[in-house]
């Protein structure tokens, strides 16, 4: 039995112009063990983080330079999985409502309420979190695909159109045992346990499409 994985580290970027404010936060957050990077402008943010990589927000709504709202359209435009908390003044109810509209996880209002604000973050956490398994999974089956030769490429992409083995050397001029040789060289490539587990991953990672042209 191999060692036991280690827990992903938990970590929330704070975007506020207010020193006062990242503090707080800081504090709030690290009493439910989690890490925080601070930023003091949404250009800030820009400079040191990757857009790309799914991420969890706490996004001050008034900002000097780039505005929150503009900064979450960003953020959620790069990375659709991103979580984004948008902190807004007392009362604000239109800004919450665009912003929630612009793909907005949720919105907090100041001043904060421990509780709820703890409870909406471990919420965005864990949606972010799931967002990064996915991405990771799906670029270890590329990596395994990867390993294929361009044979096992061809019996895949025949067995993802349903032909059995002897259809598929019939079609590749092999014979029936080389056939059965590259579908198993798959299966231990893939780290797959059966056929049926192979074709899920093959369509998982959109080869049936690519393949297809589409």
């Amino acid at each position: 039995m191999g060692p036991a994985e280690l827990p992903r580290e938990r970590c929330v970027h704070i975007v506020d112009d207010e020193d006062a404010v990242r503090d707080a936060l800081a504090v709030l957050l690290s009493t439910a063990e989690i890490k925080s990077i601070p930023y003091g402008s949404a250009e800030e943010y820009l400079g040191s983080a990757r857009l790309t990589e799914p991420a969890c927000v706490l996004l001050d709504n008034q900002l000097p330079g780039m505005s929150g709202l503009e900064l979450l359209k960003r953020i959620v435009g790069a990375a659709s999985n991103s979580s984004v908390i948008m902190i807004t003044a007392f009362g604000d109810v239109p800004s919450a409502v665009l912003a929630m509209k612009s793909g907005a996880f949720h919105f907090v209002q100041k001043p904060f309420d421990a509780e709820a604000l703890l409870a909406t973050v471990e919420e965005a956490l864990s949606r972010t979190g799931e967002s990064l398994d996915i991405r990771n999974e799906t670029a270890e089956l590329r990596a395994r695909c990867a390993l294929l030769t361009k044979r096992e490429q061809e019996v895949l992409a025949l067995l993802l159109e349903g032909l059995n083995t002897k259809l598929i050397a019939r079609n590749l001029g092999i014979s029936v045992r080389t056939a059965e040789h590259h579908r198993a060289a798959m299966l231990q490539k893939m780290q797959a346990r059966s056929i049926p587990q192979l074709v899920r991953m093959a369509f998982r990672i959109g080869y049936f499409n690519a393949f297809n042209g589409n």
